[in-house]
């Protein structure tokens, strides 16, 4: 084997190596993220989505009960409003339109908007055109949000004891 087949078999076989361990070091990655979100994960108390989404809506209106007590602008939370909004349309198959999650939220349609970004920008939320209707513009939970807020909604009924509907 002369010296320039010697060093194109080296640079393959390091390539391939250097391939293998990338592929390593990702399979590592989602094993670790899959046994830290088991160990996160409230304890086996195998809430039906439906459950969850209940007690969602429970949650958004307790938190839209406080503007009767309390000045409103005191509790501006429009991205976990919308993440409720959200959740609870996914789980009851409904369509949310911009326009709605801004009214859910409580703000403004511009500051929604900019809210309604950011969601989609951290991966929790994507907007698409409606297919029967292209002017109008829908927005839905991404799995990633879904997957999140079952955890955080269940999380909060085992932690805080929370009471369980129905």
């Amino acid at each position: 084997m002369s010296s320039l087949d010697r060093a194109s078999f080296s640079g393959a076989n390091e390539r391939v190596l250097h391939e293998t361990i990338e592929t390593l070091v990702q399979r590592v990655a989602e094993l670790e993220t899959r046994t830290r979100d088991s160990a996160d994960a409230p304890r086996s108390l195998g809430f039906s989505d439906d459950k969850l989404a209940t007690i969602a809506t429970s949650i958004y209106r307790t938190r839209q009960q406080r503007a009767r007590y309390f000045d409103a602008a005191l509790f501006g939370e429009p991205a976990w409003d919308m993440l409720l909004d959200l959740f609870i349309a996914r789980v009851r198959g409904a369509r949310v339109s911009t326009t709605s999650l801004c009214l859910a939220a409580k703000v403004p349609q511009a500051t929604g908007l900019r809210w309604v970004g950011e969601l989609v920008k951290a991966g929790l939320a994507r907007r698409y055109r409606a297919p029967d209707d292209a002017r109008l513009k829908l927005v839905e939970i991404s799995n990633e949000g879904f997957r999140l807020m079952r955890r955080c909604v269940g999380d909060g009924v085992t932690r805080f004891e929370m009471p369980i509907p129905d």
